[in-house]
Formats: structure tokens, C-alpha cells, sequence
């Protein structure tokens, strides 16, 4: 009888020969994928495995859990260990770690020993874990935390980005670089922006702020949120509650009541503000919340899907990942861009 490492290493190269042959491993032989297929998640039976755009089960449920793919690869786990698959469902980063994140611009964070460094697509350590907290690659810089706790921005090589004029850093939601500048919080409680040399390019001068997208940040001045560009110019006067960020030429915003709506990049009011809590949009569909419960809108503020979800993330590849809360369970499908289900909510 083999004993559990002697099958499990079959296992693993029976998949690698999936990849060098391109055969399909779990899938049905007129399986073809390509580059462009975007395949998603599913838990069936406590197992997980992803489907297709249509619903269509592509890999079968094999794996102890499972990430979205990200530049052709996705991060699942197996027997207690992480590894990454391609879209045949071929391990080609065996399992051997405690974490592991998406790839973005070529590397992913996992953790090994504790630590946290950056791997490429062959699982060779290109930066080596050595960080207690690691971010993905945005404009070809990571944010990172050190031994001694400081937070620091590195290059492609691991090398730590600081010169004189480099602020101390804090842990920021949204440090990640967009369009050449990355937010950052200052000792004096106070927000700006780096440039990728990690200086200041516009100081540490805002109550609050958000990363730049679409060339456009929100920003918080005496008590109201407006929009600067990046030449730190005011493009929309502060005179909101709250503020989201620009996707698709909206954002959400919060006026003078309890309820969202959105903007255009003008600041006119284009959605009326009647939603308990507003995404900004993806794939052009926005997450919204009425009377409680999540669901869809399109670009028009039109609603798309029923407001009948316990959550609702962000589409993407034409699709929207939601949760429906059945009792104590809590259940997890996806619908299309009509607010279809192509995946109803399973255990």
C-alpha cells in the first residue's frame, strides 16, 4: 500500500503531466481554455472548484479552498499548504506555503516560515520572505512592513525606496501606487501623496484621503470631501459627507443626508442619493444597499438585481460573487451583468 507522501506526489505529477500534455485534468475533453477564460470560485460540498462566466463547472471540486485567478494563475490550498494552479487545474507551484496572495506584474506575497516575501511565476523566491506584512505590486512598487515594524515601499528587487525627504510611514488602507502617486498618513495625523522616489509630491495637508483613480482623489478638507487631481488642483469643490472613489465616471458620494448617490467627474449629481451604502463601480455594476440588503446597479442607477443579498462584491469578468444569509448559513453565488444567477448560492 503507498503510504499518504508517496500519493500525494503522484498526484502532483500526474498533474504537471496535464500541463506538458494540455490536457484538460478535471475538465471534459472539448474543455479549451484559453488566455482570456475567466474562471471562478465555488465551494460544492465543502470542496472547492470553479465554473466558468456561464455556471459551467470547469475544474471539479478538489481543493481545501481557492482564490480568483490573477495573470493566469490562482492561489488554492491543499492539505493545509498553498500553492498556485493554472486554468487546466494543473498544480505548477506545488503547495508549501502558509499564505499566498494574486499575482500582480509578475509576482505574488506568500508566506513561508512566518515571513512574507515575493515569488515568480515558477515559485522561485524573487524577493525573499524576510517582511511581517507584504502588499501586492502596483506601478512596480510594494508596500511592506520590516522586523522593526517600520513601513517602508520597495522596488522590483526588494530594495527599500527612501530618500531624506521620505516621511515615516503608517499603515495605510490604500497605500498601493495609482497613477504615479501612492497616499500616505503623516505623524501629524494628516494625508498626502508619494511619488514613486517616495517623496512628498503633494504634502501631508488632508483630514483624510483616497488613493487617485480615474485622475481623481477625494480628499478631506475642513470637514467635506472634494476631488483633487494630481496636480493638486480642486476639481470638485468639498462639500460632501462622504466620498468614494472614480470608477467608470462615478463616484459615490454622501451630500447632507444618510444615503449615497453619485457624481460625475463635474460633481454634478447623476444617481440621487437613495442608497443606505454605495460602491464605487466595476465592470460597470456598483454594489448598493437598500432597506438592508445588497444588490446591483448599472451606470444609470438603474437597479439590475434585487436588493436580496447579506453582501455583494465587486463584478468582475462580467460577473458579481454575493452572499445570501440563510439563517446562521451563509451561502455564496454569483449573477451576471442582468442580475441572473449563473451560480445560485450553495452550502
Amino acid at each position: 500500500m503507498m503510504n499518504t507522501s508517496q500519493t500525494y506526489s503522484i498526484l502532483i505529477a500526474l498533474l504537471l503531466i496535464g500541463v506538458a500534455s494540455g490536457c484538460d485534468v478535471f475538465g471534459s475533453d472539448d474543455d479549451v481554455l484559453t488566455d482570456d477564460v475567466r474562471l471562478f470560485p465555488v465551494e460544492i460540498d465543502r470542496s472547492w472548484g470553479y465554473i466558468n462566466a456561464e455556471g459551467r463547472v470547469i475544474l471539479e471540486p478538489f481543493y481545501d479552498d481557492a482564490e480568483a485567478f490573477s495573470e493566469g494563475l490562482a492561489a488554492v490550498r491543499f492539505r493545509g499548504q498553498w500553492g498556485y494552479i493554472d486554468e487546466s487545474g494543473a498544480f505548477v507551484i506545488r503547495p508549501q506555503y502558509q499564505g499566498a496572495e494574486p499575482f500582480s506584474e509578475g509576482k505574488a506575497v506568500v508566506k513561508f516560515d512566518n515571513r512574507r516575501g515575493y515569488i515568480d511565476r515558477t515559485g522561485a523566491f524573487v524577493i525573499n520572505p524576510q517582511f511581517t506584512a507584504a502588499f501586492p505590486f502596483s506601478e512596480e512598487r510594494a508596500y511592506i512592513r520590516t522586523d522593526s515594524y517600520d513601513w517602508e515601499y520597495i522596488d522590483p528587487s526588494g530594495t527599500i525606496i527612501r530618500t531624506l525627504q521620505t516621511p515615516h510611514l503608517h499603515e495605510t488602507d490604500g497605500a498601493d501606487f495609482a497613477e504615479g502617486l501612492a497616499l500616505f498618513h503623516s505623524d501629524d495625523d494628516l494625508f498626502g501623496y508619494l511619488d514613486r522616489a517616495a517623496n512628498p509630491a503633494i504634502p501631508a495637508q488632508y483630514e483624510n484621503a483616497r488613493p487617485f483613480a480615474e485622475g481623481l482623489a477625494a480628499v478631506k478638507i475642513s470637514d467635506r470631501w472634494g476631488f483633487i487631481n494630481t496636480n493638486q488642483d480642486v476639481v470638485i469643490t468639498p462639500q460632501f459627507i462622504a466620498a468614494g472613489d472614480f470608477q467608470d465616471g462615478l463616484a459615490p458620494v454622501r451630500s447632507n443626508s444618510n444615503f449615497w448617490g453619485y457624481v460625475n467627474g463635474s460633481g454634478t449629481l447623476v444617481i440621487d442619493e437613495r442608497f443606505e451604502e454605495a460602491r464605487p463601480f466595476s465592470d460597470g455594476r456598483a454594489a448598493v444597499m437598500i432597506d438592508g440588503q445588497w444588490g446591483y446597479i448599472d451606470t444609470q442607477g438603474t437597479v439590475i438585481s434585487e436588493s436580496s443579498f447579506g453582501a455583494a462584491e465587486d463584478f468582475y469578468g462580467g460577473l458579481g460573487r454575493v452572499r445570501l444569509d440563510v439563517g446562521d448559513d451563509q451561502r455564496y453565488g454569483y449573477v451576471d451583468r442582468t442580475g441572473t444567477y449563473v451560480w445560485f448560492p450553495s452550502d
